[in-house]
């Protein structure tokens, strides 16, 4: 059994009952929708055309939703509906992030996910869906695709119908009949920024719509691109937030990283800084990233469910132990450094490297299960992340150096450790902006962050903060110039650098409309 929908546009005259009585069937609020109407215009007045497409959850049999989801709050039934949990969700957003046709949001009550669930609470006594049972041209087509004799596997079989974002390899079990591609590809459609029906525009009062330029205006713009007049928000579900979440996460990761460095070079480990300071240090942003992934949940007093209702397949309950486990060890640490133990200390720094190593490569994972974000699907992601973790992790050691005597061993470790790590950022980039890109999405998306609006970020912040400043300020304190100073002002560029790279990595990846 795999229920799904048939939605024909020949007959859709976009008059949103399906979205009326969704609302009203399960109570969503203002502001959000389980399902919407999108308007797309053509050509040019007197010329122009206005086309519907009817927007929802897809239903899919492979559902990155249901893996990404780390609490089971998504899930899929014996009918192939993809059904959610309240009760379960922790608000977290990443189904949000895994799902290309952005069909998921926030409660702003529940403060929770929520899509389309079929009217699961009506299929199951043998009812239709309610947008089905309410649209006046009977459009919606719902039902059992695996089952020969029921209309909507007969349309199926019969008729030419399209799909949205099939290459994501989700199989999604809604098909359209007779849909204008620039109404199902989001790229094939100038975006709504501002104005359109329904919505005040910013530039509404400058235009005279009785003044025959106005007129002569639309008339010669006869070449006029597609362009939505009306779709529903989607705002960027990740912020600063996670952001901020990669750099302290490095920066945990990267002490013991910079420190097993020192190590390798000769660097003796029975001193404060190796056998407490690190441990306490990596500690405290260990505890602010968790911090940070905690604040940045809907609910965040469900946090606990990561551990306590864990689905195992997504990369946050990986993430979730692998903390735990990094965590567990700093306190080992810590405590051997303490009272002396040097042995010890020198058993969890060769320890601590793989965990390091786990602790900062593990979101190159998670972002890869958010399907819906190809910017996010490079391979390069995870070297990136590796490298941030080495580059930060030698800078913030040199940022403790003005605090704590260390070991000219141990500094010239840390400085090759930065230098290393901020040149492979910069290779890394420059990899990534010269390979071909294999989607539009990510097209798109890169041209947002090197020269749409996060370019300043991207290249003042990542590139000449983040990679030239620690090479150079490195490459100086290496050879005797500026001394402990402008070692430091290395680390704490390559800290700011990372995190502005980041940022605008993470803002990038979902600018790129998915509806």
């Amino acid at each position: 059994m795999r229920y799904g929908f048939v939605i024909d546009q020949h007959k859709c005259i976009g008059c949103h009952a399906c979205t009326v009585a969704c609302k009203t069937e399960h109570d969503v609020p203002l502001g959000v929708n389980r399902t919407w109407v999108k308007y797309v215009e053509k050509g040019a007045w007197p010329d122009s055309t206005r086309v519907f497409s009817v927007m929802r959850c897809n239903h899919c049999t492979d559902a990155p939703c249901v893996t990404i989801c780390p609490t089971r709050a998504l899930f899929k039934r014996d009918t192939g509906i993809v059904d959610f949990n309240t009760d379960s969700c922790i608000g977290c957003k990443s189904c949000m992030q895994a799902c290309p046709y952005d069909a998921l949001y926030i409660d702003p009550h529940e403060h929770t996910a929520q899509k389309c669930n079929y009217c699961s609470h009506r299929t199951e006594i043998g009812l239709e869906p309610a947008c089905v049972v309410v649209c006046p041209e009977q459009a919606i087509i719902a039902g059992d695709l695996e089952d020969p004799t029921t209309k909507i596997a007969n349309l199926v079989r019969s008729e030419k119908t399209s799909q949205r974002a099939v290459e994501q390899g989700t199989r999604p079990n809604l098909y359209y009949m007779g849909a204008d591609q620039a109404s199902l590809d989001p790229l094939a459609a100038q975006p709504l920024t501002h104005g359109g029906i329904w919505k005040d525009s910013d530039s509404f009062l400058t235009v005279d719509p009785s003044a025959d330029h106005h007129t002569a205006h639309l008339q010669a713009d006869s070449g006029a691109p597609p362009r939505v007049v009306y779709n529903t928000e989607h705002p960027m579900p990740w912020g600063w937030r996670v952001s901020s979440y990669f750099l302290t996460k490095g920066i945990a990761a990267g002490l013991i990283l910079a420190v097993a460095m020192a190590m390798l070079a000769g660097a003796s480990t029975d001193n404060a800084f190796t056998a407490w300071v690190i441990p306490l240090v990596a500690g405290l942003f260990l505890a602010l990233t968790g911090a940070l992934l905690v604040w940045d949940l809907k609910r965040p007093d469900r946090f606990y469910y990561l551990l306590t209702r864990g689905n195992p397949g997504s990369w946050l309950v990986k993430g979730a132990y692998i903390l735990s486990a990094y965590a567990a060890l700093m306190g080992v640490w810590f405590l051997a450094g303490v009272f002396g133990a040097d042995s010890i200390v020198r058993i969890c720094i060769l320890i601590g490297v793989p965990l390091a190593l786990a602790l900062s490569g593990y979101t190159a994972f998670l972002f890869g299960q958010a399907e819906a974000r190809d910017l996010w699907q490079s391979p390069m992601l995870l070297w990136h992340m590796l490298a941030g973790a080495f580059a930060v992790g030698g800078g913030f050691a040199l940022i403790l150096s003005l605090f704590v005597d260390l070991s000219e061993t141990a500094t010239t470790a840390f400085l090759w450790t930065m230098i290393g790590g901020s040149a492979a950022l910069g290779a890394i980039a420059w990899g990534e902006l010269v390979s071909r890109h294999p989607t539009r999405n990510i097209t798109e998306a890169v041209h947002h962050m090197t020269q749409g609006v996060y370019r300043t970020e991207w290249w003042v912040g990542g590139i000449l903060l983040g990679v030239f400043a620690p090479i150079a300020s490195g490459a100086l304190a290496l050879t005797g110039n500026g001394g402990a100073g402008i070692a430091a002002l290395g680390g704490l560029a390559a800290c700011t650098g990372i995190w502005f790279s980041d940022d605008a990595m993470v803002k990038a990846g979902q600018s790129v409309p998915l509806s």
